[in-house]
């Protein structure tokens, strides 16, 4: 059975991201030299495997992402792959949205079906991300293109691993820190049938997790996730 391997990768640190703000689809951030320091050592500790196709998402931030990880290498950029659009909320922190007071509060309660104001529900962002995936795997396969990489964001990796992948991972596994995520293979015949994917490494090769989280982002999340269940 042949597989073709996708390399599912978070663009590098930006600013926003240090901030722990929501960057999202409207927010278009370049990265930090902080991000592109980083980035570069990871390149140099780690392995990201040579690809013969390096899709990309529409942000500067993973354009520039891909233009350290594989310079040589010709863009495809696919605009479903853009991060979720946050609508008012995009570009903001958690206590700058504090002040939204119920607004906020509803959107975090109901974060699946329920959109912030002017932007899309985690159900409509899953669907549009379905749709990108589905489209690069066409390519893939109808090009017989064996190794690609997949530069996005953590949103969109999450919303294929949850679901679009094999196994499932827990929710601390989908919090993909910069410049990691995961390598996957894609059978046609699984693809085809049951619209999955299978998770069966880290990137970059040989970093221990895709986890590893910058200090002040993984504040953020863990106050986002804190304010998420005290609206239970």
């Amino acid at each position: 059975m042949k597989n073709y391997r996708l390399h599912l990768i978070r663009h590098g640190m930006t600013e926003a991201n240090r901030r722990g703000a929501y960057a999202g689809r409207r927010t278009d951030v370049e990265l930090s030299p902080e991000g592109i320091r980083e980035l570069i050592a990871l390149r140099e500790r780690y392995e990201y495997p040579p690809v013969d196709a390096v899709f990309c998402s529409p942000m500067t931030r993973c354009i520039q992402t891909a233009g350290v990880l594989y310079p040589q290498a010709e863009l495809q950029v696919v605009p479903s792959m853009a991060e979720m659009d946050f609508g008012e909320f995009d570009g903001r922190t958690l206590e700058e949205l504090r002040g939204e007071g119920e607004r906020f509060r509803r959107w975090v309660k109901n974060s699946l079906t329920e959109a912030p104001p002017g932007g899309e529900s985690m159900e409509e962002f899953g669907q549009r991300v379905a749709v990108g995936l589905s489209s690069v795997l066409a390519y893939v396969m109808q090009n017989e293109i064996q190794d690609c990489a997949i530069v996005t964001h953590g949103g969109v990796i999450r919303a294929i691993l949850t679901s679009m992948a094999l196994p499932r991972l827990s929710p601390a596994q989908m919090l993909v820190g910069n410049g990691r995520g995961y390598t996957c293979f894609a059978s046609p015949q699984l693809w085809m049938r049951d619209r999955v994917i299978e998770v069966v490494g880290i990137m970059p090769h040989g970093a221990d997790k895709a986890t590893e989280l910058n200090p002040e982002l993984a504040q953020a999340m863990s106050a986002f996730l804190s304010a998420g269940a005290e609206e239970e």
